[in-house]
């Protein structure tokens, strides 16, 4: 009994880190697309973005998102659902876009600029790669609850 307590714990953490992994890799997939697309609209015929567009979107969205990035309402929603026993899929994916959506509207400097979050693409990156983080944990760890 002691024995499968301990590891469920080792592996729900191990989950966790999984998903958190899987959430950071769409993540900086869909916002480097998103960033390359912006660039290559602002200056359509500059020949190092048509074909580095990737590269600098992913370099420019990496250094201006990750140190918004906070595991903290990820690892609530997993509490949550791990001492409440919930086996929903729905709840573990709803959770991790709620989670990561979080992120950027509590990284808002001024509440004046919460329309305009709300509005962005950015939200909806963060939510995206919050499902996808979701759904990994529920795969892994959450459907054991």
């Amino acid at each position: 009994m002691i024995g499968r307590t301990i590891f469920r714990m080792l592996w729900v953490v191990a989950a966790f880190f999984i998903a958190a992994l899987a959430a950071l890799g769409v993540l900086f997939a869909l916002g480097a697309i998103w960033v390359g697309d912006e660039l290559r609209a602002a200056a359509p015929h500059d020949p190092a973005l048509r074909h580095g567009a990737a590269i600098f979107g992913v370099v420019l969205f990496a250094g201006t998102v990750a140190p918004a990035l906070n595991a903290l309402p990820a690892l609530l929603a997993v509490v949550a659902g791990e001492v409440l026993r919930i086996r929903s899929w729905m709840y573990y994916v709803l959770a991790g876009g709620a989670s990561l959506a979080a992120i950027p509207i509590l990284a808002t400097p001024e509440a004046a600029q919460l329309p305009a979050i709300l509005a962005s693409h950015y939200l909806t990156i963060f939510m995206a790669a919050g499902f996808a983080g979701g759904f990994v944990y529920w795969l892994l760890a959450g459907g054991r609850a």
